[in-house]
């Protein structure tokens, strides 16, 4: 009877932590990892994003397309973890706000590649450190301007336009 008991509870421990790592680890990676993805992307297709004018469209549309893919996924994954307000707290993630902020400005660069206003590059730059500090992640391009900087040439250009 005693072989029963260790046998039952040995596969009762197993099936509670595969459960466990299903249900809450896994989601968690996932979520983690297109945070890296996201990081990875803003660093790699940075001259693309602020060259769009100059490369070829096709190329230009995928990495509009790459951003706006990871927006998405961003906000699904969020979906997947089970008591995210206080997951959060305890894994380190992201509030769900920062989440919806940092989706939004993915979206928002990958629409702007294209502009055409005096300002284009500044705003571009802004909604990379937005998405960067929204997500908790490091500025992959930390030789630019801070975000208070850009938002100064933003509205300095904005007034010289109106002037």
């Amino acid at each position: 009877m005693a072989v029963f008991t260790t046998i039952s509870a040995g596969v009762l421990v197993f099936v509670v932590g595969q459960i466990f790592l299903k249900w809450m680890i896994e989601p968690i990676q996932e979520l983690r990892k297109i945070k890296a993805e996201i990081h990875f992307y803003l660093y790699n297709d940075y001259s693309i994003i602020h060259n769009a004018h100059t490369l070829d469209k096709e190329e230009v549309l995928s990495s509009c397309k790459n951003l706006k893919r990871l927006g998405a996924k961003l906000l699904s994954s969020q979906q997947l973890i089970p008591r995210y307000k206080t997951t959060l707290k305890v894994f380190g993630l992201p509030k769900r706000e920062d989440i919806i902020l940092a989706s939004k400005r993915l979206s928002l660069l990958s629409n702007s590649v294209f502009g055409t206003e005096q300002n284009i590059h500044y705003k571009l730059d802004l909604y990379r450190i937005e998405i960067c500090e929204a997500l908790g992640i490091e500025d992959p391009i930390q030789d630019g301007m801070s975000k208070q900087e850009l938002k100064d040439a933003i509205r300095e250009t904005r007034n010289q336009e109106n002037a």
